[in-house]
């Protein structure tokens, strides 16, 4: 796997389903630009398009009125899932403020770029020399370890018929070749670009458009997957299927020029709504919820199997999108079977398969042949055509009972516990004979997984209220914390603004259900105050998108408080500013009230005092506000400092001003925000901020 990250800050995300506690579209024309062409911009680890916004909506009414409100526009949809793409004519990470506090969204955020990291040591493309390879090794001219019978058994599935025939999977990568040998016969015939929202049908115009030395991952992916049979070249663990790509990465200029977030969740939709069974994703990053989740979540409801790589971290860690409910995590091995040493580990890992020194197909654009090369990125796809394999035999299985079918005939006898399940390798080894041998009919399926959806709301001393950013994990009893060799599932979501949080395609069962209540990091309050539920929830197997297991809970927990009062005020001029002195933090304030809140404070000084003032704001005691903080001199107009953001580099969003006073007098701090001071509106009960003053 090449190692890919969706850089997100959580405040961020919370604070804009936070501001949304207030409460099927046709799409719009889609951009014509190269992403390369929109102004990327980042704010600490956040990447994101600086005037766009990807916007969960409930209804087309509350979408045009939060549209409205930014006096933003609309470029594009994805009616399936509810979500806009919106662009605005201010920074989206400030503008976000002022959206997400509009009726009937379930989430805004800031449309954040999916980036590479430096490859791993070690991890990437080999030399391609002779190899030592057994008989059994070669099935059409070159040897591939990775589907003899001590690895994924593949030649004992095909034997029996067993080849993915019938079966589409989709490669979510940069452009796989589609002119290569090895590709073009499985060729489905369609291409995507979700970003220019343009299919390709002539495999000459394809090449033409995406032909780059930067691009050549995505035509090794689809090369282990479904290469043809014909004695040619190599083959794919599925050499029947069809496959088609899916543009999340052009690779024009550099190796990793990925796609947005709602980019790829358009491609993800597009691809099951054109007859994909399977996704292959081949890279990570991104969080628990949004719109690469909703997406996947729309793919499973149509029974699509949506298959992700680890990881190439060394960790045991979460990695998104192969850490969300439902989907299929595929770890690497090398030659002897073992967990490759970059592999990311974990609890929710499904299985493994081969990721080391694959033999797989190179671009034509960059002299066509094979390659060896290595990573998650390369399991993953053997694990597609795995499902694929899986899909032929049965073809109504769910994307559940397809995992468990893989897992059910792994080789649990690699890794860590001989007996099955460890979280280096999952399940074990894939084996494509030993599934196409015990599923010689679909009788005897595994059970269908379940689906479930877990709506929370807060009831405090004001009432109750929607259960805002809640979080909640589903883990099946018997759980043994810390144990390298257990299996008990475990699946984790946070609610949205509606409070509701939804598990695709789990394990049926009975779980413990733990419930804490929105982060205080950004509401404010005490631990105390945040609340907790321990419960029971059944799984039913069968259960679907459209008719989940629902549970509801009804938290004791202080609700964000969506009207404070501000013990300042009234201190929106000079002359009624509120007095503070030297070596004093102001009580908890708020930016609030009204669309253009700016909050005086006056002091007296010396000439020559040395003065350092701070907001405490988000950076610092949590909420929302992204503070702006000016020194105006005695007249109460001339500006003497001004500061958005504290530290060089930058810290965080607080704000810090020091300064030397030239002469005696009473002096003013004004304490605003970001989308204040630029000329904007930003109204958030979430404003939160102290005022702290110092003499040097």
């Amino acid at each position: 796997m090449r190692k890919i990250t969706t850089h997100t800050i959580g405040v961020i995300a919370i604070t804009a389903l936070l501001a949304a506690c207030g409460q099927q579209t046709t799409s719009t024309p889609a951009l014509t630009a190269p992403q390369a062409s929109s102004t990327v911009v980042s704010s600490g680890a956040l990447k994101y398009v600086q005037n766009e916004l990807v916007v969960g909506y409930t209804d087309q009414a509350s979408l045009q009125n939060a549209v409205s409100k930014v006096n933003g526009v609309v470029v594009a949809t994805i009616p399936e899932i509810r979500v806009a793409l919106v662009r605005v004519t201010g920074d989206a990470l400030k503008v976000s403020g002022t959206a997400m506090k509009q009726a009937g969204l379930r989430y805004a955020l800031p449309n954040s770029v999916v980036t590479g990291e430096t490859p791993t040591p070690g991890v990437g493309t080999a030399s391609l020399t002779a190899q030592a390879a057994s008989a059994d090794q070669i099935f059409d001219e070159l040897p591939q370890y990775s589907l003899d019978p001590r690895h994924m058994n593949a030649k004992a599935a095909w034997d029996a018929g067993v080849t993915g025939k019938g079966v589409l999977v989709a490669v979510l990568d940069d452009p796989g070749d589609v002119s290569h040998p090895d590709l073009n016969p499985n060729w489905t015939g369609k291409a995507y670009d979700p970003f220019l929202d343009k299919v390709y049908t002539d495999p000459a115009e394809y090449v033409a458009a995406y032909s780059s030395p930067y691009a050549e991952h995505g035509t090794a992916v689809a090369s282990s997957i479904v290469s043809p049979k014909d004695g040619k070249g190599i083959v794919g663990v599925a050499p029947d299927a069809k496959f088609m790509p899916v543009v999340i990465n052009p690779a024009h200029k550099t190796e990793n020029e990925f796609y947005s977030s709602f980019y790829i969740a358009r491609g993800a939709v597009w691809a099951t709504n054109n007859g994909a069974r399977v996704l292959n994703n081949s890279w990570g990053g991104g969080t628990s919820f949004g719109a690469v989740k909703d997406a996947f979540d729309y793919a499973m409801s149509n029974g699509t199997v949506v298959v992700a790589s680890m990881g190439n971290s060394y960790h045991d860690e979460f990695q998104y999108p192969a850490a969300l409910p439902g989907v299929i995590a595929s770890g690497a091995l090398d030659a002897s079977n073992r967990k490759t040493t970059f592999s990311t580990t974990g609890r929710h890992i499904s299985s493994s398969a081969p990721g080391q020194d694959n033999m797989l197909a190179l671009p034509t654009w960059l002299g066509g042949g094979r390659q060896l090369i290595s990573g998650t990125s390369f399991s993953s796809p053997h694990t597609a055509g795995m499902a694929a394999l899986a899909l032929q035999k049965c073809p109504n299985a769910t994307p559940y009972q397809v995992r468990r079918m893989l897992e059910t005939t792994a080789n649990g006898s690699i890794g860590s516990n001989a007996a099955g399940f460890d979280r280096d390798t999952g399940w074990g080894l894939l084996d494509a004979g030993k599934l196409a041998a015990t599923f010689k009919t679909c009788d005897t399926l595994p059970a269908r997984g379940a689906n479930v959806s877990v709506n929370v709301k807060y009831i405090d001393g004001t009432g109750t209220h929607p259960g805002i950013l809640a979080d909640v994990i589903l883990r099946g009893q018997g759980y043994r914390a810390g144990a390298t060799d257990d299996p008990t599932p475990q699946y984790m979501t946070t609610t949205d603004a509606t409070g509701q949080g939804n598990f695709a395609e789990i394990a049926p069962g009975t779980y413990d259900l733990y419930v804490a209540g929105a982060d205080l990091s950004v509401t404010g309050g005490l631990p105390e105050d945040r609340g907790t539920y321990v419960g029971t929830l059944t799984a039913t197997s069968g259960s679907t998108a459209t008719s989940p297991d629902r549970k509801n809970i009804v938290l004791t927990a202080s609700s964000p408080d969506l009207n404070p009062a501000d013990p300042y005020e009234p201190n929106d001029t000079p002359a009624d500013a509120k007095t503070i002195t030297y070596g004093q933090t102001t009580s908890t304030a708020y930016i609030f009230g009204r669309p253009q809140d700016n909050d005086y404070f006056k002091f007296t000084g010396a000439a020559g005092d040395k003065i350092t003032a701070n907001v405490l704001a988000a950076g610092e005691i949590g909420g929302s506000l992204d503070s702006y903080l000016y020194l105006i001199g005695p007249d109460g107009t001339t500006v003497l400092t001004e500061n958005d953001d504290r530290g060089t580099p930058r810290i965080d969003s607080d704000s810090e001003v020091s300064f030397t006073l030239p002469a005696a007098g009473t002096y003013y701090l004004l304490v605003s925000s970001y989308t204040i001071a630029s000329g904007g509106d930003d109204n958030s009960p979430f404003n939160k901020y102290q005022l702290k003053l110092a003499k040097n």
